[in-house]
Parts: structure tokens; sequence; C-alpha cells
């Protein structure tokens, strides 16, 4: 699955093949104990770990946002490398470095497709470590909907996903009345233009309150503000889907949500953590905290109470 690979500093690189054999770009990190030997790897050998039983306590699989891509994640992997763990993300189709039409799917499933290649992928190269999946934002979105309509399909259950985490997820967003009117405006014309691009208007200082993380987005050349006509009628179809069938989930969640996040509300995170029916669930919020806590200036503490909710589970098996 995996065509290419690199390795440097301790961190590898390679592709897989998504859904319409789009090639999706990833990164692994790896705790500083087993950087040296993972660097030493070649590419030959697809794997980044030092042994197939590298003395990981587990692997994060990260989704990201819309719009940004799996190098904004540092804040997590340096949390969670210190502790044992090790950290896959990639950067889904239309987003970073991976191809498609930015800000554009198909179907929705398209994301389905992804993420499931994806893990098949870190299964490769970590079969037996405990897994988890954590997606932010879109990514939330993504995570739910893929955990509530796989549950019992034998590829789900072949990749042994044993919590999710999910950040921020877009159940409720701000500014109803422009949601409504670019609803409208979607799903008259998804059909006839399916990828005519909108730039999403997205205030990029509600992601957080750290002056730094604004002025590295604004100069990100992987950064982008295109959605498609028809990536917009599939959003808010799952989002509507996602609240009809959260009361189904049935494997441990945390839900991470900025008190302050003026672009989703965390109100909507309130609203599915009710509707969740399993008792293993954890609702964390930050006061003060905008869109990105992971980024914010609670990133210490966010990523703390990760790696302690990811302690937690490993403890109960």
């Amino acid at each position: 699955m995996t065509s290419t690979q690199t390795s440097s500093q301790g961190v590898s690189e390679g592709t897989f093949s998504g859904s319409n054999s789009l090639q999706l770009f990833y990164q692994s990190w790896y705790p500083p104990s087993l950087t040296e030997t993972t660097a030493d790897i070649s590419a030959a050998d697809a794997n980044p770990s030092a042994t197939a039983g590298s003395p990981i306590r587990g692997v994060l699989a990260l989704i990201h946002g819309l719009g940004e891509h799996s190098g904004r994640y540092c804040n997590v992997v340096k949390a969670l490398t210190a502790e044992g763990y090790a950290v896959f993300a990639f950067d889904n189709q239309g987003h970073g470095r991976s191809e498609g039409q930015r800000g554009h799917i198909d179907h929705w499933q398209d994301y389905r497709k992804n993420t499931q290649a994806f893990l098949q992928m870190v299964r490769q190269q970590e079969p037996t470590a405990p897994l988890f999946l954590m997606g932010h934002s879109l990514g939330g979105l993504i995570v739910l909907d893929y955990v509530l309509r796989g549950a019992q399909s034998p590829q789900f259950q072949a990749v042994n996903v044993r919590g999710i985490v999910v950040s921020a997820p877009p159940i409720q967003p701000f500014n109803s009345t422009a949601s409504s009117a670019r609803i409208a405006l979607a799903r008259l014309l998804s059909g006839l233009l399916p990828r005519l691009t909108l730039r999403m208007g997205l205030d990029k200082s509600g992601l957080s309150r750290c002056p730094e993380v604004t002025d590295q987005i604004a100069d990100d050349p992987l950064v982008h503000s295109c959605v498609t006509l028809r990536w917009g009628t599939e959003t808010l179809d799952t989002i509507q889907w996602v609240k009809a069938h959260i009361d189904q989930l049935q494997l441990p969640i945390l839900l991470i949500h900025g008190e302050a996040d003026p672009i989703i509300a965390p109100a909507g995170s309130h609203q599915i953590f009710q509707q969740i029916q399993t008792p293993d669930k954890t609702l964390n919020l930050y006061p003060g905290s905008y869109h990105e806590p992971h980024n914010d200036l609670d990133a210490e503490v966010v990523t703390a109470d990760l790696v302690n909710w990811l302690n937690g589970c490993l403890a109960e098996t």
C-alpha cells in the first residue's frame, strides 16, 4: 500500500493510495529513544519502527481539519512521543501534500475510504500496538462517521481501534444566517456545478489566542481556504447523519472543545456528549480556548489530558 517512504530526523514520510487511487501523504513520529533506530531503517523495509514489536505504548492515528494538514500538530506529537506513543497523521485528499482538488470530494465515502486505507497502512507498520483514532474539526466529523458506519464491518474490526478522540467537531457552526444562505446555494447548485469553488471566509484569528499560530497559518503555503459546492452538501448531510446516529457509538471517546471557540459552538459537543449512550465517555472543555485547543494557550494542559486519557484506556485492559 505504501508507495514511497523516507526518514529524516526521526520523522518518517510516505504516501499511500486512498479513494479513487489518489496518492495521500503521511508522516509518523516515534518516541525519542526509538528515533535513531527508526532513521536507520531503509525505505525497502517499509516499516519506520525499530522492529515489529517496538516498545511503544500505543499509536495515535490523527486526521486534521479543513484547509490544514498533518504538519500542524506538533504539540500533540511532542507530548505523545515524550510519553512513549507513536503518532501517525496524513494529509487528506485535497489538502497539504496529497493529491486532489483543494477542498473537494465527490462523495463523503471518499473520506471514509481514505481513513480505512490510512489505518490499514498504520497496521502494516504497527500490527499489534494499541491503536487510537483522533480527529480535529472536520477530522472529528470524519472519525465519527467512519466509526459509526463501519463498527460492524470486518475491515474496521481488523484494524482494532481501541478508542477515539474528537476535537471541536463541526456539529453546530456559528454564524447561522450566513450558513443558511450558503446551504441553500450549495444544495441548489451542487448537482450542476459540484466542483465550483467557494472561499470559506474563515477568520483565522478564531483558531488560537497565540499570535504566532495565526502568523504561521498566514505564511503556510499548505493551508488553503477553499471548498466546493459538492463538499458543502456532503458535509451537511454527514453532520445530520452523525447527530441522528451518535447514540449508537460503542467505543470509548474523549471529546475536546475550547469553550470560547468562535468557529464551532461547544454546545454541539455538549449535545452529542449527552446523546452518547456508552458510559466510557469524557468531555473536556477548556475555558478561554479557541477552535484549536492543542494550539492555544492551554496546549500543555490539553495534551497532558490527552495522554492521561490514553493511559487510562490502556490501564483498563
